[in-house]
């Protein structure tokens, strides 16, 4: 055979100072950790898996097992950063056909996140006489979509199940002390859980806003946040790694980046990166 391989430089990134790279790594880094640049006051992920006390995880674990018990559904109610977390971890830990077969426990469902009639229509006629919650997750209370949603299946739970019932199965993650959804849960005698002040919506998936959804779906939540403590204490090389080679084919004018998997438990977590990145770097 004559065929021969040809290797050429067309698509090589040259020329780059990958020392100098390394070092505005390392200092946007320590600018990060030091919370000295702007937004610092969003910060709270950056330690929030090892923040995580036992009586956080105990009291979710508890609210958990009253849905797991008492409801055949759960719903998530909540947009982008308040559901999108969530959600990708279930899915990438879920059998592939979960929703076809009986389970040992409520079906996790998530509304709040688009305004579609027909979907708030399929999913009210899907939970119409069966027993079910609501995990309602929001800081103010007041935003579209969730608080539409949350409207709807309120009313709907509080006249299928009755009003005692239902105080038992919503559950508010919210603001500490104010807002609409605050003021609500408080009347109402929701059990609710906080959002931190410092954590943004899309970094949140380790507070409430994901870990109770998470344990809805009987997943162990302790295992979770302790493979989170570990890439937290060594996975610095990754992340370093990933932004020196970002910024890299970025100076070389390859300004477009693509995620593709090719397992379908993970579409959700490309659709949550396409959230982080697009709210971090675009916002």
């Amino acid at each position: 055979m004559n065929d021969k391989i040809q290797v050429i430089s067309k698509y090589a990134l040259e020329g780059l100072n990958l020392d100098a790279l390394k070092d505005a790594a390392l200092a946007a880094k320590q600018t990060l950790e030091s919370g000295n640049g702007a937004g610092n006051d969003f910060l709270g992920w950056l330690h929030l898996p090892s923040s995580i006390d036992e009586q956080q995880l105990s009291d979710i674990e508890k609210t958990a097992a009253v849905l797991r018990q008492e409801c055949e559904y759960v719903i998530t109610i909540g947009i982008g950063g308040s559901y999108l977390g969530a959600k990708a971890v279930i899915e990438a830990l879920s059998d592939h056909f979960a929703s076809y077969k009986s389970g040992n426990g409520p079906k996790v469902l998530f509304a709040g996140n688009n305004i579609g009639e027909d979907y708030l229509y399929d999913l009210m006629d899907l939970v119409r006489g069966h027993k079910f919650g609501i995990i309602v997750i929001s800081k103010s209370g007041t935003t579209t979509e969730p608080a539409i949603a949350f409207r709807l299946f309120k009313e709907m739970l509080e006249q299928q199940e009755g009003k005692e019932f239902a105080q038992r199965n919503i559950v508010a993650v919210t603001d500490a002390r104010r807002g609409a959804l605050r003021n609500l849960a408080t009347q109402e005698g929701y059990a609710t859980y906080v959002i931190p002040d410092n954590v943004g919506g899309r970094f949140s998936v380790l507070t409430p806003v994901g870990l109770l959804p998470i344990a809805v779906a009987g997943f162990d939540i302790r295992n979770l946040v302790a493979g989170a403590i570990e890439m937290e204490e060594n996975g610095d090389e990754q992340v370093l790694n990933y932004a020196i080679a970002r910024n890299a084919l970025y100076q070389d004018g390859k300004k477009i980046e693509i995620l593709a998997n090719f397992t379908p438990r993970l579409h959700f977590v490309a659709e949550w990166w396409k959230q982080l990145y697009g709210e971090s770097e675009g916002k």
